[in-house]
């Protein structure tokens, strides 16, 4: 919004009683124009009237009608004002530098001159301007909070913490402030703290933009995604065209799994600013999450034609790559990422996932220092540690590669707690509601919601063996394989079974309700096979609900042994948080354990649609239970379904590489290596195979 506009919206905000709200938009401009004199008389009205009412401190009308020290002619000031708001920085600088010359000592001007340096991305002057003006001026809140803004530009958010509770400490009412010590908390990792600025600022604010946005970043960085959408959708209805709420919008969605609208919402803000590259690369994220995969990469190679420095960028490319089975080309795109950003350790690990890391090569020492680094974050720790675990692994060292695993864990347990009891009391609640049985849909509601393709659900345990049966599936010419699709969880979390909750019991309106989205989701793949596989492992959760509403699908569950299966998701670091009872040798034993119980409860229900796929026997008998498998997914034998390795397709899991490779015996004995560690794990899981 331009000065006119926020000064416009002030005034009717006074008029309408909102004194907060206006006060916020006056100091905002007062903030970048301190000599703007209509800011400068509408807080003074807000505080001279606020001055009359009980419990009012009469401070701010004194010190916002202050004298100061003569300056620059309002003309000069006003001039250099509408130069700023057409943006035409370099004419700021130019007559801002001739302007501090004559006036060294005028805060007003060397203020305006430092957020023009700020404009031009001269941090490192801006700072030091502002650092002026806050030495000619204590009080000056203001150019405390565009110091901060600057430090935050430049990633000191330690320092723009620092700056921007100086500010407050001399206007406890500023929501600038307030906003840039939010994002300084967030981005340092406390966001409990951040949600309470920002809750600050909106309770002052509540029709500032930029304030919903930060609660709803906030609420984000808490995995609260649902409320982080509402506080998104709060800043649009205050703009609706505002690209970075939209862009919000987006990743909310794409985090609460509502993946074909987050596709939507991102594609829409690319194509209203298409010059911006961090659009097209969430674009790219929310593209690649719906299997689109071919589309995602155009849409990072749109990205990195904008900004080729973008590392983050990069490092998505590589993920891209990986999932297509492009090895060389993920390894190019990660050490393109490395060489923009060398202190990104993200890229770093990934780069060594794909390739087997010597112990004697200059990165492991480098990760080792990075994994033992407090200023580096848990999840990029995490991730560190995993692949150091891998390195030490297959050196054979297996004391120290489980020491960096078991720690690795332990930093994601603390960081993103798993409540494993809510999640058994959740499976309980669905059996409670299925006990009696269930009335399937009627012919007419099936012809309502007419199946645009045959559904097949592989489940299980995540690291049973799914990805491999789709795989198998996939190479078949009559069947589609769509990864893990969120549409389920999706439909069910609509339906109030969000993550541990428990939501509405089975009648005709909710299985309709679900049959229109999951049937929706796949319509909008696009696919041209009439069988369609989702092989999402935890859909046995809700399978109850799923076959209940969809007659036409079919179910494969994959069957793998206990110790191998708990020891793999263990020794996995998987992307989410669905898959977290894996950070925990003994949450992992009991969701395996709880898997086994669900599973055995659905198929009474439905002894006719669940076919069980014993994965060990499938490796050691390839032909033999690849017939099987097809029989159980109502499909004719092809003999490419034995060359599954040759179908190009990518896939977005942790087997991604696996798939690709002709099928091997002996993965199931690997956890044989660490039994000496795993005693809590194994203790649980005594007596099942």
């Amino acid at each position: 919004m331009s000065v006119d506009a926020t000064l416009r919206k002030a005034a009717k905000l006074a008029k309408q009683g909102d004194r907060g709200g206006a006060a916020a938009l006056y100091r905002e401009v007062l903030a970048k124009f301190p000599g703007n004199a209509t800011a400068r008389k509408g807080l003074e009205a807000l505080a001279t009237a606020q001055a009359g009412r009980p419990g009012a401190t009469p401070g701010a009308a004194r010190q916002a009608a202050a004298p100061r020290a003569p300056g620059p002619a309002p003309q000069q000031m006003q001039a250099l004002q509408r130069l700023m708001q057409r943006g035409d920085i370099a004419s700021v600088l130019a007559e801002g530098q001739r302007l501090a010359l004559l006036f060294p000592k005028d805060p007003a001007i060397l203020n305006l001159l430092a957020l023009a340096q700020m404009r031009a991305g001269r941090l490192d002057a801006a700072i030091a301007g502002f650092d002026r003006v806050s030495a000619l001026d204590p009080g000056f809140a203001g150019a405390h909070a565009n110091r901060a803004t600057a430090l935050a530009q430049m990633g000191r958010h330690h320092d723009a913490e620092a700056a921007a509770r100086a500010a407050l400490k001399l206007d406890p009412n500023m929501v600038q402030a307030q906003l840039i010590l939010g994002y300084a908390l967030v981005n340092t990792e406390r966001a409990d703290a951040a949600l309470a600025c920002f809750e600050q600022a909106v309770a002052r604010a509540p029709k500032l933009v930029q304030a919903q946005i930060g609660l709803g970043n906030a609420r984000a960085a808490l995995g609260q995604a649902q409320r982080a959408l509402d506080a998104f959708e709060a800043a649009q209805a205050l703009e609706p065209g505002n690209i970075d709420v939209l862009n919000n919008i987006g990743n909310a969605l794409n985090a609460l799994g509502r993946v074909d609208e987050a596709v939507e919402a991102l594609g829409r803000a690319a194509a209203l600013k298409p010059e911006l590259a961090v659009l097209h690369s969430n674009h790219a994220r929310a593209l690649g999450d719906v299997g689109r995969s071919e589309e995602a990469l155009a849409a990072c190679e749109a990205a990195l034609a904008r900004d080729p420095k973008d590392a983050k960028t990069w490092n998505l490319l590589g993920n891209m790559h990986r999932e297509l089975g492009d090895k060389a080309r993920a390894i190019e795109a990660y050490d393109k990422a490395l060489a923009l950003d060398p202190a990104t350790p993200e890229p770093l690990a990934m780069r060594w996932q794909i390739d087997t890391l010597p112990l004697d090569h200059p990165d492991f020492a480098r990760m080792e220092a990075l994994f033992d680094d407090p200023a580096v974050s848990p999840g990029q720790r995490t991730i560190i540690g995993f692949t150091l675990f891998k390195a030490l692994d297959k050196a054979g060292d297996e004391a120290a590669a489980f020491a960096r695993l078991d720690r690795a864990n332990r930093m994601r347990r603390k960081a993103e707690p798993y409540d494993i009891e809510a999640h058994l009391a959740m499976f309980a609640a669905m059996k409670a509601q299925f006990a009696g049985g269930i009335a399937p849909l009627d012919t007419a509601a099936l012809a309502e919601v007419p199946a645009p393709h045959r559904p097949l659900f592989i489940v299980g345990m995540p690291r049973s063996g799914t990805s491999l049966v789709e795989q198998i599936l996939a190479s078949h010419s009559q069947v589609h394989g769509a990864g893990e699709l969120p549409a389920i969880g999706t439909g069910m979390a609509r339906l109030g079974w969000r993550d541990a909750e428990i939501g509405a019991p089975p009648d005709r309106d909710t299985l309709m309700a679900l049959r229109r989205d999951y049937f929706g989701a796949l319509g909008r793949l696009g696919a041209g096979k009439p069988v369609i596989t989702d092989k999402t492992p935890l859909n046995f959760r809700h399978l109850g609900h799923a076959l209940a509403a969809m007659p036409e699908a079919r179910v494969l569950f994959m069957r793998r042994d206990a110790r191998a299966t708990c020891w793999s998701n263990y020794s996995n670091s998987f992307v989410g948080s669905s898959n977290n009872f894996g950070n925990d040798m003994e949450d992992t034993a009991a969701m395996y354990l709880a898997h086994l119980d669900l599973m055995a409860f659905w198929a009474s229900l439905y002894p006719d649609r669940i076919a069980t796929v014993p994965y060990e026997r499938l490796t050691e008998h390839q032909e033999e239970e690849t017939r099987k498998l097809l029989a159980a997914a109502g499909l004719d034998w092809e003999d490419t379904c034995l060359d599954f390795h040759r179908t190009k397709r990518a896939v977005r899991t942790v087997s991604a590489s696996q798939v690709r490779e002709k099928m091997y015996t002996g993965s199931s004995e690997a956890w044989r290596r660490y039994e000496p560690f795993l005693g809590p794990m194994l203790d649980k899981l005594a007596g099942v195979v």
